[in-house]
């Protein structure tokens, strides 16, 4: 009796140590994702940020100094072009400005959208980072729609993730996130509710 006993305790404890999905209100979004991992970490909602041509919404994930992730929200005020293509060669030409190698860039589908997935090193010459430092950055529209203008994009609303997570727990959260227009327990529910207006 006693090993069922300590066999279910230990069933129990080990339940509360895997980490459940993750919800967050970034003004009008709800945002939801599960990192899937025992790893410790908070997540911190940022202030909402305003120029005159978009809102940023955002949240960072963070564990230590060095591991982290953030998740942004840019809602443009106009229109925009949000072809793909080229905002890879801005992800790699931004990465190498701050030091890092791209090594990966793969086209992949987030939160049922196109997008992609860029990883990357430190160059050698930058001894200012740790050499065994991986970053990740990943690109998708919300509302990108073929412009009949020319053979490009256009939308309003992109999301932008970075993470200094290991690969796995990056994916996890990448390949989990969901982002709506409403409340966040509608969001989790898996329904679209507008705010009102």
């Amino acid at each position: 009796m006693r090993t069922v006993l300590a066999f279910a305790l230990l069933l129990m404890l080990s339940s509360l140590a895997t980490s459940a999905p993750e919800s967050s209100q970034l003004g009008p979004y709800a945002v939801t994702f599960d990192m899937n991992t025992e790893m410790q970490y908070e997540v911190i909602p940022l202030e909402v940020g305003e120029s005159d041509a978009a809102t940023y919404y955002g949240l960072q994930v963070v564990t230590d100094n060095s591991t982290g992730a953030r998740v942004v929200i840019t809602e443009n005020k106009e229109l925009i072009d949000s072809t793909i293509a080229p905002q890879k060669t801005i992800t790699v030409l931004n990465a190498a400005v701050n030091g890092f190698n791209v090594t990966s860039l793969e086209d992949t589908v987030i939160d049922g959208m196109e997008g992609y997935v860029a990883s990357g090193v430190p160059f050698p010459q930058i001894t200012s980072i740790p050499a065994d430092t991986q970053i990740f950055e990943a690109v998708y529209w919300l509302d990108s729609e073929e412009c009949e203008c020319g053979p490009v994009s256009v939308g309003t609303t992109s999301v932008a993730i970075s993470s200094t997570y290991p690969e796995d727990v990056t994916m996890n959260l990448i390949n989990s996130l969901k982002i709506v227009k409403g409340e966040a327990a509608a969001a989790v529910a898996g329904e679209q509710v507008l705010p009102p207006e």
